[in-house]
């Protein structure tokens, strides 16, 4: 059977309606993006196992075929950034962002790498501008991000704000409790500090540096016994860490 053709007809018509298409220009154009989709995902599949150079490799595969492909644009920013070259990962996402400006996904991205390329109060900007849309799926991110921008400026208020919206999203996130803690700390309320460092330490991602910090917050406290008690299980689960030997070998400067 032939296939049908179809000329574009000039004028007004073509410009609103646009030129129709064959069945072998659709099947061609399906075509097409079957292998769009098969090269993104093996590009982070490559991405997400650590394997940056490749997944480069396959996002610039994906962008021939597809040059305003948003999703290949940030994940290649992504794996510039990883790759150690934070300009080109910039301006790689700022791409995507421009395809699609409304995307919360982008503004965190986006605003996270400025915040870490020195352009903290311009990061900070595009965080909340992902945190005020309701239909963000990880605004905990965001919040958490928005944070730690905001450490950057210096304002530690503005911080714990961002990283309590950060719990309110996600109750058992764990490195939201860490950075209340250090800010509890910082301003000398150790009580809530150590109300907040229990949740940690019964996580199962507690670190050695926890650890050490629980014990500085005992030391202010002056409840020796608990202290030890911290160090027994600080040498159960973290026998060979520099900080337990750093304590051991000074307990009375734990880093």
């Amino acid at each position: 059977m032939r296939q049908r053709r179809w000329r574009c007809f000039a004028g007004l018509l073509a410009v609103l309606a646009g030129c129709a298409t064959s069945d072998g220009d659709q099947s061609g154009a399906q075509a097409t993006q079957s292998r769009v989709d098969a090269r993104l995902a093996l590009a982070q599949a490559y991405y997400a196992d650590g394997k940056y150079a490749i997944a480069l490799q396959e996002v610039g595969q994906v962008l021939l075929l597809a040059p305003r492909n948003s999703d290949a644009l940030a994940l290649r920013g992504l794996a510039q950034w990883q790759l150690g070259e934070p300009e080109l990962a910039l301006e790689s996402v700022r791409q995507a962002q421009r395809i699609e400006p409304a995307s919360p996904a982008l503004q965190n991205n986006l605003g996270w790498m400025m915040c870490e390329s020195g352009q903290a109060a311009q990061g900070l900007a595009y965080l909340d501008s992902a945190l005020s849309n309701r239909r963000y799926a990880s605004p905990a991110n965001a919040a958490m991000n928005a944070g730690y921008c905001s450490l950057r400026l210096g304002d530690r208020a503005r911080a714990e704000s961002y990283f309590l919206r950060a719990l309110s999203a996600e109750p058992g996130l764990i490195p939201a409790q860490v950075q209340l803690t250090r800010l509890a700390m910082d301003r000398g309320d150790f009580l809530s500090a150590r109300k907040r460092m229990i949740t940690v330490l019964a996580s199962d991602v507690a670190s050695a540096d926890d650890f050490a910090m629980a014990v500085r917050i005992e030391r202010q406290l002056g409840d020796p016994t608990t202290e030890q008690s911290l160090v027994s299980q600080w040498q159960r689960r973290f026998p060979d860490s520099p900080q337990l030997r750093a304590y051991q070998r000074d307990p009375s400067n734990v880093q």
